[in-house]
């Protein structure tokens, strides 16, 4: 895309998992012709400035598929103008976590603006958190030994040795 001096515009791409986008087809009121509207929702422990964006949403002109040789083919990259906020929105809901209405019957929005280089940054983040979390102990484990499909495959083969053959399980001879 081409500025007002038209040299190219600088982007940031931002890689979420299928899960996290939406694609939705509609037909244009005026025209009839089918557009599609994408939906991106920010994954839960995605910080800035301390403040959980976790369940935001945003919507993005373009969506495609995975170009990337760290990714497989169930993520999409998101390309967002370097210059120009992400606007995010989201239901504002009660203590129950039901969304609040406003005075035309629509759930109440509240919105925020985020640099996209400071999104991405973020996003990494809290992906580098959650592996921590959720895979580093796994990792160890298979570098010690313990653990993994070697050490599962050996309890397996132990507990079939145990268990023997019954007289009635061997075969016969016709």
């Amino acid at each position: 895309m081409e500025g007002p001096e038209g040299k190219r515009r600088e982007r940031v791409w931002l890689s979420f998992h299928e899960r996290y986008v939406r694609r939705t087809e509609y037909a244009d009121r005026e025209t009839g012709e089918e557009r599609v509207l994408f939906t991106v929702t920010l994954p839960r422990g995605t910080e800035v400035d301390a403040v959980d964006l976790g369940g935001w949403q945003f919507h993005p002109r373009y969506v495609e598929p995975n170009h990337s040789r760290y990714h497989d083919e169930h993520w999409r990259e998101v390309p967002l103008l370097a210059d120009r906020p992400v606007r995010l929105s989201r239901d504002v809901l009660d203590a129950d976590g039901n969304p609040l209405p406003d005075g035309e019957g629509r759930n109440q929005k509240e919105c925020a603006e985020v640099d996209p280089s400071r999104l991405g940054e973020a996003l990494v983040e809290s992906r580098r958190r959650w592996y921590e979390q959720n895979c580093r102990g796994r990792a160890e484990e298979r570098a010690d030994g313990a653990g993994g499909l070697s050490a599962r495959a050996q309890e397996a083969r132990a507990a079939s040795e145990a268990i023997g053959t019954p007289c009635d399980a061997t075969p016969r001879r016709r």
